[in-house]
């Protein structure tokens, strides 16, 4: 076998992503306001939805979804003093992607976040980008695409490791099985 340095259970985490969208990047709406910071909270924001759901962190009866994040957290997790932090939230406030909904003294807000808006031209802008980088044509010719050997894939089955360990502890079943959802 060749010598090549294999994932680990315990490096399953390394790769596991925030969800940016792209559309912070490309729409004006939200790409000349937003500065990194306040792209990045969003994918932050994003990314604990499902958590504060788990949660039950919804308000009834409508059933939206908040969350709990304090400046101190995204000071800590961004890696940033207070004043960024502050703009960060106020930022993405401005372009109505989160509200915040004070709880009183000493509570932190609860946060909603909200959807983007899309910008209908950007399929386009999109498309104008990938075919600067593939050259002028945006179909592909039949003789110049190679097919997928299909004899050796296997797609009804899923590999599932069964007996995983970190550091002498095991893994629960809901913790791999979340990666394989």
């Amino acid at each position: 076998m060749l010598k090549t340095n294999f994932y680990k259970i315990h490096e399953v985490l390394e790769h596991k992503f925030f969800p940016v969208p792209q559309e912070l990047f490309l729409n004006d709406k939200y790409s000349k306001k937003l500065n990194s910071d306040s792209k990045i909270l969003y994918g932050f924001l994003l990314n604990r939805l499902s958590l504060s759901a788990k949660s039950g962190w919804v308000d009834k009866p409508d059933g939206n979804v908040y969350q709990i994040f304090t400046r101190k957290e995204v000071q800590k997790l961004l890696n940033i003093s207070d004043k960024p932090a502050t703009k960060a939230f106020k930022q993405l406030s401005s372009c109505n992607l989160i509200y915040e909904k004070r709880q009183g003294k000493g509570q932190p807000n609860k946060i909603y976040v909200a959807k983007i808006e899309h910008d209908d031209s950007l399929p386009t802008l999109i498309r104008k980008i990938n075919d600067s980088r593939n050259g002028d044509s945006t179909i592909n010719d039949s003789e110049n695409v190679r097919g997928t050997n299909t004899d050796n894939i296997n797609t009804n089955k899923v590999n599932k490791p069964q007996n995983c360990f970190n550091n002498g502890s095991a893994y629960s079943k809901e913790f791999l099985e979340s990666f394989y959802i």
